[in-house]
């Protein structure tokens, strides 16, 4: 295992405190005595409290990436009789249509390209063509390219219609405006190892305590990610499964330094990042994929120089310390993916836009990528080559 630290510009895991990592060592705790139980109570609290919650919203907590969130969400919350809309911009949206789907709920997709918000007046005429659907789900922050969904406005529709929703903010919760608490949002979903800046093994639901309770006596979809059964449990000071007790700690560490800084103040220190990024990619001849109106503040898709591969720009900039992400299926063979979330500054990102860290240079012809500390010639171009490796 390499013992050098990198800086993460891939979106999530991201870099965290010293002091996050070092609460992971912490003396050995069984997961039924009460000094568990306490942090456990302490920890759902303060989510509930930092994404701006009052006594009628609450937080589940899950042993597991924030796909298990999302799957708990999805799976728990339609009714057996009812359908699912949801909006397939990227990723994360067709991983909702799969979760929906292998669970034997219908499920329903309005879709645009993945460099396209959601069309609100699509999202209301398929509402408008199937009564039968009860929640619309979608992922605020579509990291497969960066681009936002308009959350606000898709409520507006769902609520003017009757119907409730399940959000992915997955990669935006604490690290984009988002109120959470607007109608008619029932569950909303993320994980400690995103903008919260802890490390992986904890997810969670931040959930209404009405769409909760309805939820009682249902029979469950799944044993594991039943979101009732591990809601009633915690508020019992109790746990249906065994949870990950050392990244709770982690985890709890993470949110007192949220508390610390601000959720306001990091939504503004990732935006700071974010234009420190984007503009110095810029200047080096780098186009961005995703319109301004439409970009995040945590994530941005670059096309790829010229004659240049994803596989030769990450290893390039992976020597010097940096790690950047490729785009998922056809899109890594034309693009690539840079994160600023975790505990980077806007310092940081300049020091990353570098021209000798990243920019290509013509050579004999030939586009290249320039990595000052790497001894030899430059890194050829490559050919692409496909995958569709997940995040």
């Amino acid at each position: 295992m390499a013992d050098r630290e990198w800086v993460l510009l891939n979106p999530g895991p991201a870099n965290t405190s010293a002091t996050v990592r070092a609460a992971l060592v912490m003396p050995d705790l069984c997961h039924r005595e009460p000094e568990y139980f306490e942090m456990m109570r302490r920890c759902r609290a303060e989510i509930t409290r930092l994404a701006g919650c009052g006594e009628d919203w609450t937080t589940v907590l899950f042993t597991g990436s924030g796909t298990a969130a999302v799957e708990a969400a999805i799976c728990s919350a339609v009714p057996a009789d009812r359908a699912l809309l949801v909006v397939d911009n990227g990723v994360y949206g067709d991983r909702m249509l799969k979760i929906a789907r292998a669970h034997g709920i219908a499920a329903h997709a309005v879709r645009t390209d993945i460099f396209t918000p959601v069309r609100t007046a699509d999202v209301e005429a398929a509402l408008a063509a199937r009564p039968e659907i009860s929640h619309v789900a979608l992922v605020h922050h579509e990291t497969t390219t960066g681009l936002l969904n308009p959350v606000a406005e898709v409520a507006r529709v769902a609520q003017r219609l009757g119907r409730r929703m399940i959000v992915d903010a997955m990669s935006s919760l604490f690290g984009e405006p988002l109120d959470v608490t607007q109608a008619p949002l029932d569950f909303v979903t993320a994980s400690a190892n995103k903008c919260l800046q802890g490390v992986p093994g904890v997810s969670f639901v931040l959930a209404r305590r009405p769409a909760l309770e309805a939820l009682r006596g249902r029979p469950p979809r799944s044993v594991y990610l039943d979101l009732h059964s591990h809601f009633a449990t915690q508020e019992q000071d109790n746990t249906p499964f065994t949870p990950a007790v050392q990244v709770l700690h982690a985890m709890e560490q993470a949110l007192a330094e949220l508390a610390q800084e601000g959720v306001r103040q990091r939504v503004a220190r990732y935006a700071e990042n974010a234009r420190v990024l984007r503009e110095g990619l810029e200047q080096l001849g780098l186009a961005i994929l995703v319109a301004p109106e439409a970009r995040s503040n945590i994530l941005t898709t670059f096309r790829l120089p010229p004659g240049v591969a994803y596989d030769a720009l990450h290893d390039a900039l992976k020597r010097r310390g940096y790690v950047i992400y490729a785009g998922q299926g056809d899109l890594r063979t034309y693009a690539f993916r840079v994160a600023n979330m975790g505990t980077l500054t806007p310092r940081d990102m300049s020091r990353a836009v570098q021209p000798t860290l990243v920019a290509p240079r013509v050579n004999r012809g030939a586009p290249r990528i320039h990595s000052a500390t790497v001894r030899g010639p430059d890194i050829a171009p490559q050919t692409p080559q496909r995958s569709s490796r997940p995040e």
